[in-house]
């Protein structure tokens, strides 16, 4: 398996763990001589995370009970009693195409690898590159079938509420249309989306309460948004491209919290099968390529 690969230069520090998902395992910013981490150091065995930041392919979140049915067809994935959460290649190995000291190309293809969980061969790609005060991710997504499936993926950044190590607020800012609603408690959305509740709404600048839980999936998300940690003086600009239709906030009673920009909302192909037309999933013929970027700006 491959090492880790570190991407430095003298603004931003990013290393990526190719042996499993290609994933972020720590995210740094250089600041008047020291450096603090934005995302939590997962190389750190006292973290609880797997990774600071995972991929989600070939689809975001979740699939109720692991059963959808597209074109007719109905599929059963594995891993049903945790509704086949977050897709099937944030813990592969991923091969490294290319690497520099500021970028790297990953791949990853289903057919070379043993029981994916998904019903169609897939391709996938993930960029990540630094450039200033910039980490530019960008996934592409291929279906290598015969036939139409449905595609979709996010990423999954955790985030550190006390990057100098003390305490201090953090405030967001991000818009987005509305929330689907969450009768049953499981992160699956009951109905269509519905207006934002208060706690919900950031769609002005907020303070994020520590003990506030949220586990939101947003759809009309406008690909942009920040998030403020006001004590360090940092603000982590997001600019997602228009393909990232959703956003999902979650606000564990963690010393962390994740802002996930994402293509499709939670159990989106049965949405997409109910006729909601903001699922966000792309039906993607054979051979075709669904492709987005999401970039985070250092300022402060």
């Amino acid at each position: 398996m491959a090492e880790w690969v570190t991407l430095e230069n003298r603004a931003l520090k990013v290393v990526i763990d190719p042996a499993q998902g290609a994933g972020i395992m720590a995210f740094e910013v250089k600041k008047n001589g020291s450096s603090l981490s934005l995302m939590p150091d997962t190389r750190d065995r006292a973290c609880d995370l797997k990774a600071a930041c995972f991929l989600m392919l070939p689809y975001s979140n979740r699939i109720e009970n692991g059963l959808f049915t597209f074109n007719g067809r109905t599929h059963r994935l594995a891993n049903a009693e945790n509704d086949s959460i977050h897709g099937d290649t944030r813990f592969r190995a991923w091969i490294v195409e290319k690497a520099s000291a500021t970028g790297i190309r990953c791949r990853f293809v289903s057919s070379k690898q043993p029981d994916v969980n998904w019903p169609w061969p897939f391709e996938a790609c993930v960029d990540y590159e630094i450039s200033k005060n910039v980490l530019t991710s960008r996934i592409m997504l291929w279906n290598r079938g015969e036939s139409t499936m449905p595609a979709g993926f996010g990423w999954h950044p955790y985030f550190n509420r006390m990057p100098s190590g003390k305490d201090e607020p953090v405030y967001l800012c991000f818009k987005t249309q509305g929330v689907y609603p969450d009768a049953q408690d499981n992160r699956i959305p009951s109905g269509p989306a519905e207006p934002l509740s208060p706690e919900q709404d950031f769609s002005k600048e907020k303070r994020l309460l520590p003990n506030a839980f949220i586990d939101a999936c947003c759809p009309g998300y406008d690909g942009n948004g920040y998030i403020l940690w006001s004590g360090s003086n940092i603000r982590l600009v997001f600019d997602c491209s228009p393909e990232c239709t959703h956003l999902i906030m979650y606000n564990p009673a963690r010393d962390y919290f994740a802002v996930e920009p994402v293509t499709n909302a939670n159990n989106g192909v049965n949405l997409y099968e109910q006729g909601f037309s903001t699922s966000g999933v792309v039906a993607l013929p054979p051979g075709a390529c669904l492709d987005a970027t999401f970039r985070m700006i250092v300022e402060g």
